[in-house]
């Protein structure tokens, strides 16, 4: 079994972005994979790094559609983000200093967490909004 696994309940609606998820959640299960496969700590550094740009990539990604629909709750969910952004760079920080497996795991715990509540709750708001535009 996965880490964490994809149902239809985090679609949003908008398959780009649902993809995008997919695509979150299967990095998380490989690091996953590579902490309790006993991955040395430069492999823990190299999908962690993964992650957090993959996850970057998809926040400017979803901020681009706000600006280009005028998504009216966009600040507020930018913010979310910006909060997310610190704490991932805070967490490579810290692998990359000190013992990765411990902090990989962490890391991994918490960004399920974050994932799971922020899909459920903040997504899927510019979820309805986009298909109320006709974005699919």
């Amino acid at each position: 079994m996965s880490f964490m696994e994809w149902t239809e309940k985090y679609s949003v609606g908008v398959a780009v972005f649902d993809d995008e998820h997919k695509k979150m959640i299967a990095i998380i299960n490989n690091l996953h994979q590579s902490i309790t496969g006993g991955a040395d700590k430069l492999a823990l550094q190299r999908i962690s790094d993964s992650l957090v740009d993959y996850t970057l990539s998809h926040f400017r990604h979803e901020e681009e559609y706000f600006e280009e629909w005028g998504f009216p709750d966009s600040k507020e969910h930018i913010a979310g983000h910006e909060d997310l952004r610190r704490q991932v760079f805070e967490f490579r920080k810290r692998i990359n200093e000190a013992e990765a497996s411990e902090l990989a795991g962490e890391m991994l715990h918490f960004l399920r967490s974050w994932l799971t509540r922020h899909i459920l709750v903040e997504d899927k708001k510019y979820g309805r909004f986009l298909l109320g535009k006709g974005v699919h």
